[in-house]
């Protein structure tokens, strides 16, 4: 296992995010993108925090099986409800949610004349919540995880292409590469709200987790991608971050919610 202790090593060292606390409330966000981290760990118990969610979310929440996670999911929607209450000027409890067909959720119109824009992922106690109006987006978090069988998850749901690249890496670099890969695809699936309707092995992103992110192609088109802005999100060790957004180009804050 020295090569994922090579990339644990090398993870820790980096420099990471800047991650700030916004001193106001916040803006309405055209141009830009914000990102917002939420230490799910660090909130209160999950009693407190259903106090905001609807119905349906709490009968989600009951559904998991561990109380770890069902807590950290009413926990993740309850502080996205917060957040999106301070673009939107509603109150949290009274945002109501529609779902495309992939299942992505949106705001219902009549709440949202702006066009408001959000995307969510969460991966053991992180969660990344990405905030715009003007495009489409996504992100994804993952943890990273040195028992996964990356050759075999490759097969089943990477290019050939990806494929290719992954296999052309140097040993220390797989498991980096296989999980910038992940989340960077998974990243532009939930952004075009498709979900596994749009087949993975269709589109490619680039696979070096040290190489600057990009949709490489679509069914062989090698020009979307200057469609669409990919970009990693440094989140820490030992965590592996995305967000997609369906643009050129466009500013990305981030900031800590707690």
């Amino acid at each position: 296992m020295k090569e994922v202790d090579a990339f644990e090593d090398d993870l820790k060292h980096r420099p990471p995010t800047s991650w700030s606390h916004p001193s106001s409330r916040a803006q309405f966000p055209v141009g830009r993108i914000d990102i917002w981290k939420v230490q799910l760990d660090q909130l209160e118990t999950l009693v407190s925090q259903t106090n905001n969610l609807s119905s349906d979310e709490i009968a989600r929440a009951n559904r998991f099986h561990f109380e770890k996670d069902k807590a950290r999911f009413a926990q993740c929607r309850s502080v996205l409800r917060d957040i999106l209450s301070d673009y939107l000027g509603i109150p949290g409890a009274e945002i109501r949610f529609e779902y495309l067909k992939g299942g992505k959720p949106r705001v219902v119109v009549d709440q949202n004349p702006g066009g408001l824009q959000f995307n969510v992922s969460h991966s053991a106690n992180v969660a990344l919540i990405a905030v715009g109006s003007e495009h489409q987006l996504g992100v994804d978090i993952e943890k990273i995880r040195s028992d996964v069988d990356d050759v075999e998850l490759a097969e089943r749901f990477f290019s050939v292409r990806e494929r290719s690249e992954l296999g052309a890496l140097p040993d220390h670099l797989r498991l980096a590469g296989f999980f910038a890969c992940w989340t960077r695809k998974e990243a532009f699936l939930k952004a075009t709200g498709d979900g596994l309707s749009f087949p993975l092995t269709d589109f490619s992103v680039t696979t070096h987790p040290e190489s600057e992110p990009r949709l490489e192609e679509i069914k062989g088109d090698v020009e979307v991608g200057d469609q669409w802005l990919l970009a990693d999100v440094d989140v820490g060790h030992p965590f592996r971050a995305a967000v997609a957004v369906e643009a050129a180009s466009c500013r990305l804050e981030t900031y800590a919610w707690n």
